[in-house]
């Protein structure tokens, strides 16, 4: 007696393809879970760079400055560090905010239009200020032994000028004469206003932490006041 097996082959090649298919997604599965555990790490690992600080300002342009001993950096709203430790950014004060337990205008880097004071020691044992954008590069160099935020375009600094008076045949050295001297710049550095009110200074008085003192102020979009050695004040329009 011949006995005759019949084989479904459809039912084989639909039980592989579920095999397959399982496997398939527990593959995917795997994969997954592999990818959200280094997330999770990377997450812990961003939240591990902000921790021990030692002061934390408000936002100004979508960026805060951070402080880690005398180091400031930047973070965005994501909280993620955009500008590294450094510790050559400028503090200057912010407009409206005061400290009342202190008693004092409060004073942190930050950006106005797009730029944050940064400074340099040269050679000389002297201060200069410039800018940087929001990506931590220089814009403006450091010419300038002091220097305000940006406001309508503009910015106030001053410069630190040696002018030649004469020589000294004897000694055979050059007679000098230094002052200060205030300009109004543009958004390039571009100097488009002398406020000739220079005073005349020693290079001792521009060394050390603290610059020279701004003579001048904003008093509109298109106008300054600048104060005189004798006092009074003048304003001008450019």
């Amino acid at each position: 007696m011949n006995i005759t097996y019949k084989i479904d082959t459809h039912h084989f090649i639909k039980a592989g393809m579920a095999l397959i298919l399982s496997n398939l997604k527990q593959s995917v599965m795997k994969n997954l879970m592999i990818l959200c555990l280094c997330l999770l790490q990377l997450t812990l690992v961003k939240a591990q760079i902000l921790e021990n600080l030692d002061e934390i300002v408000p936002f100004h342009e979508d960026l805060a400055a951070i402080r880690k001993d005398k180091q400031w950096a930047f973070i965005n709203k994501k909280g993620e560090i955009v500008i590294d430790f450094r510790d050559d950014l400028v503090s200057s004060l912010i407009e409206n905010e005061w400290d009342a337990v202190a008693g004092k205008a409060i004073s942190y880097p930050h950006f106005q239009e797009g730029k944050c004071l940064f400074r340099k020691l040269n050679n000389e044992g002297i201060y200069h200020y410039g800018y940087i954008d929001a990506g931590g590069k220089e814009v403006i160099a450091p010419d300038f032994v002091n220097a305000t935020n940006f406001q309508n375009g503009k910015a106030i600094v001053v410069k630190f000028e040696i002018i030649p008076i004469g020589s000294n045949e004897l000694l055979e050295k050059k007679v000098v004469s230094y002052r200060l001297e205030e300009y109004v710049i543009d958004n390039s550095g571009n100097i488009i206003m002398t406020l000739f009110n220079f005073r005349k200074t020693v290079p001792k008085k521009v060394k050390g932490e603290v610059p020279p003192e701004i003579k001048s102020k904003f008093v509109g979009p298109n106008m300054i006041a600048d104060q005189l050695e004798n006092g009074k004040w003048e304003i001008h329009r450019f």
